[in-house]
């Protein structure tokens, strides 16, 4: 096999893997013309052009060089969904064939997308149908930016700030060495250019990964957790994360946390018929955040049919709310969107069909 035909099986390299600042880095040792990197960055991430042959101000030739050995290309779509409620949900294809979920989620004052940290998850929460599936493999920095970027494109955002929450498929704090520099992306000006503010990373509580996103000081993102119970007996059994780090250890990390001053933690509460919706539960939440920025989201469980739990109805739901309230803490009843089509938080599984009626009970 000649020289040229080894460089053609070559992969491409995705420049997506890379904040965009770091695009000059690169075009200046391609051409020693720096500033073309900040052209295909504006390309990219201002008018969502994913083509070099598209890029009328760079020159043709970089161009045909250019696409020899990189791409800025995100993943592409497999498949579409839209609910009743405006949510998309979107099958993403990877490079490599895998596919992941992200979801669009529209309200009236902004735009909220949930995006994957892997292929699958390896945690196997048992209210969670995405923990069912096992760890495929984690995603790349550019798979994560990627998804972000498809989606903003895909709905003419481009130009308009965002809401990015990691709590899409996989455990971001699993992987922690592409999540952070994919933050540091998405914050980048040449970029997204993304807040810290509107950015939220979800994790069940990985803490030896609490400290290392804690040490990106200025930079760090939001922080929600994934409590779900109260006792270590109930999170153990539903959520086996537990096991290596019990709940007074996950929080006492989160209490060595420097909270920015009016900052909160998240933490988010799957409510689970009978299992962890008594009034026992809410007082014991009091007791347990108190002394944390903390606020509360409850999530009623959005049905799963192959899983073996049920909703709590809405009188127990209200009750649990007004409990915990009462210990002091700040509470709220998180109702999830696009449950029809299989986008719900613990619905993710890459499926390709919506929900059939009877899981939605």
């Amino acid at each position: 096999m000649d020289d040229e035909s080894m460089a053609n099986c070559r992969p491409l390299r995705s420049l997506l893997d890379l904040s965009a600042s770091r695009w000059r880095e690169v075009l200046d040792h391609e051409t020693e013309a720096g500033y073309r990197g900040d052209q295909i960055a504006n390309w990219v991430f201002k008018h969502g052009v994913f083509s070099f042959d598209d890029m009328g101000n760079v020159p043709q030739k970089l161009r045909r060089d250019l696409a020899t050995r990189y791409t800025v290309a995100p993943p592409e779509v497999a498949a579409r969904f839209e609910s009743v409620d405006g949510t998309q949900r979107f099958l993403l294809e990877l490079q490599d064939g895998q596919k992941v979920e992200s979801v669009y989620m529209p309200y009236s004052d902004r735009v909220t997308l949930c995006i994957s940290s892997q292929v699958g998850c390896r945690f196997a929460c048992t209210f969670c149908q995405t923990g069912s599936v096992g760890l495929q493999r984690s995603l790349t920095v550019g798979e994560i930016v990627g998804q972000v970027l498809r989606l903003r494109a895909e709905q003419g955002w481009l130009s308009r700030p965002v809401n990015v929450v990691f709590m899409g498929q996989g455990e971001p704090l699993d992987n922690i060495d592409a999540v952070i520099p994919a933050i540091e992306a998405l914050q980048d000006p040449a970029g997204p250019g993304l807040s810290w503010r509107r950015i939220t990373v979800s994790t069940v509580g990985i803490v030896s990964a609490i400290q290392r996103l804690s040490e990106m000081g200025d930079s760090r993102p939001r922080l929600a957790v994934s409590l779900n119970a109260t006792t270590d007996e109930v999170r153990s059994e539903i959520m086996p994360i537990n096991r290596r780090w019990p709940i007074e250890v996950l929080l006492s990390a989160l209490r060595d946390v420097d909270w920015r001053q009016g900052e909160r933690v998240t933490f988010e509460y799957v409510m689970l018929s009978g299992i962890n919706d008594g009034t026992d539960h809410a007082r014991r939440l009091g007791d347990l955040l108190r002394g944390l920025p903390a606020k509360v989201n409850l999530i009623p469980w959005n049905s799963v049919s192959m899983l073996p739990y049920r909703r709590p109805s809405l009188k127990s739901v209200e009750r649990f709310r007004a409990m915990a309230r009462a210990t002091g803490l700040d509470v709220l009843v998180r109702y999830s969107r696009g449950a029809d089509i299989a986008a719900a938080c613990g619905q993710l599984h890459t499926s390709e069909v919506a929900l059939p009626p009877d899981t939605l009970r």
